[in-house]
């Protein structure tokens, strides 16, 4: 059954309250602006309505969004409660009303709510946002962070054998002589190959392995399919002995945490975790969406879905995008010139290396993507549209008079020199992306005064990673694996989003009347 605290506070703990709690404190300009109950709605089928009555879950998720703002843990708010009177003011707590323990909030977190649930509570408070006309701009910016997993990265011959040994010990359980014979050899095995060799590659502690699960998956069929823990394990130890065995570059990197993915950001510059994907409103910095992803996902990819997000949550649309350069792929210009965005997306700068060869760019292409002029100044209307394997792109593929070419002076720049030194004519034929016209609209965007200015103000975005880093934790995960991600990402923007709000309606020196 739903707890509810009774929210009346008597008259001792009153005046203690208003003599100790100065009237410009954070939480009590946060109380005066948000008003939490709709928690109990989106939790009320949660509960059932017999039994004893719960912690009240707004004092629960109170807990949780302390926690964020102040970057605190589970056991740390505790004591926290225990000693400050503006928290348990904050909570509802009298002073001698007694205060959950840290496992109770551990509990809560993991088995009544879910990542759907605190997602809920984000777009909440970003309504509230909307509703206070806080969001007021139309030009939205996106851009991504990483976040580190809240694990230690084992060499790759010490994840495999984490790995089995999560499998025996699973196998322990219900057959212990097998789980016994089955670690034994595997370990016997790996010591005779360092026997006859004082250097063995990680390479073959993964066939060794992968030799013992084929056995291991004959003889215990039945259990595979029948006991979901044992089943989890095998899985994992064999998806990984498949990823690296095949060399498969979507690799476990962790066996605690078999969700985080592993990238090069920059050269020489790895980054393990998450990534924290999230769409801004320019004018007030208040975060309307987020994605979280393992690492290894493109920023690219999150640009519609963001979008797409703010509208089907918020029913808001922006005028315009800002983001960075790697944004500007031709299907992310395309879908928002097709939905009318302007898009504040750079290009990337063009080589200085000088070619002798003609490229796309020294072709003068119609807006309609129905002729193609050459440099020397011949124009076509001759194309075939094609599949493009390599890319899964669609393109449409120009052609000019053989006649002209072969007697074109300019012969020589369109052809194309091979790896292997041969030489391969390309100066008849020319490959236009199908959606070439976005990048030409853009192309003219970024001339702008308006464009210089829209990117001006890119490092409102930036501005609000490093706030959540440096204040809220986002640095590294909490939780492991991505469902946890996405929980520790989400309180870390809704905090960041809240204190914003209070900034904005009560700037520095304003107190709560």
């Amino acid at each position: 059954m739903m707890g509810k605290n009774s929210g009346q506070i008597d008259v001792f703990n009153h005046m203690i309250f208003e003599k100790l709690i100065p009237k410009d404190h954070l939480l009590v300009k946060i109380n005066s602006i948000i008003d939490f109950s709709f928690v109990y709605e989106q939790l009320r089928e949660k509960y059932s309505h017999l039994g004893r009555g719960s912690k009240d879950p707004v004092m629960m998720v109170k807990i949780f969004l302390l926690e964020y703002i102040y970057n605190l843990s589970d056991v740390e708010v505790v004591r926290r409660i225990g000693t400050d009177i503006a928290f348990r003011w904050f909570l509802g707590l009298g002073i001698d009303d007694s205060v959950p323990d840290d496992t109770t909030i551990s509990h809560f977190r993991i088995n009544r709510l879910t990542e759907k649930d605190f997602e809920a509570f984000f777009n909440e408070i970003v309504r509230k946002c909307i509703e206070k006309d806080l969001v007021r701009t139309n030009r939205y910016m996106i851009d991504t962070t990483d976040v580190a997993a809240n694990v230690n990265y084992p060499s790759d011959k010490k994840l495999i054998g984490n790995a089995y040994k999560k499998v025996i010990k699973e196998i322990q359980k219900f057959n212990e002589d097998l789980a016994k014979q089955e670690l034994d050899k595997f370990e016997e095995e790996i010591e005779r190959e360092y026997q006859l060799s004082e250097k063995v590659h990680a390479k073959k502690h993964f066939n060794i392995a992968h030799k013992h699960l084929e056995y291991l998956y004959l003889k215990t069929y039945d259990e595979l399919n029948n006991n979901a823990k044992y089943h989890e394990a095998f899985s994992l130890c064999y998806d990984l002995v498949d990823q690296y065995i095949n060399n498969k570059k979507d690799k476990i990197v962790s066996v605690v945490d078999p969700d985080a993915r592993v990238a090069h950001k920059s050269p020489g510059n790895i980054k393990r975790g998450y990534k924290d994907h999230i769409i801004v409103d320019e004018d007030s910095e208040i975060i309307l969406a987020s994605v979280q992803t393992p690492f290894n996902t493109g920023d690219e990819k999150k640009l519609k879905e963001l979008i797409e997000k703010v509208e089907s949550n918020l029913e808001i649309k922006p005028d315009e995008i800002s983001a960075d350069k790697v944004y500007g792929t031709t299907d992310n210009r395309a879908y928002l010139k097709d939905n009318e965005i302007t898009s504040n997306i750079a290009f990337y700068k063009e080589s200085s290396r000088e070619s002798n060869f003609f490229e796309l760019k020294d072709f003068n292409i119609s807006e309609d993507l129905k002729t193609v002029t050459c440099p020397k100044g011949v124009t076509t209307e001759n194309f075939r549209v094609k599949h493009h394997k390599g890319h899964n792109k669609k393109f449409k593929e120009f052609q000019f008079n053989k006649e002209s070419c072969d007697k074109c002076p300019l012969r020589d720049q369109c052809l194309y020199k091979l790896k292997n030194g041969r030489v391969q004519s390309r100066g008849r034929k020319l490959d236009v992306p199908l959606r070439y016209d976005a990048i030409l609209h853009d192309m003219k965007r970024v001339k702008t005064e308006e464009f210089e200015k829209a990117s001006s103000n890119r490092f409102k975005v930036e501005r609000r990673f490093a706030t959540m880093v440096r204040n809220h934790g986002l640095r590294r995960c909490r939780y492991v694996k991505l469902g946890g991600a996405k929980i520790h990402i989400t309180m870390a923007n809704i905090a960041c989003n809240i204190i914003r709000m209070v900034n904005i309606i009560y700037p520095p020196n304003v107190s709560v009347c």
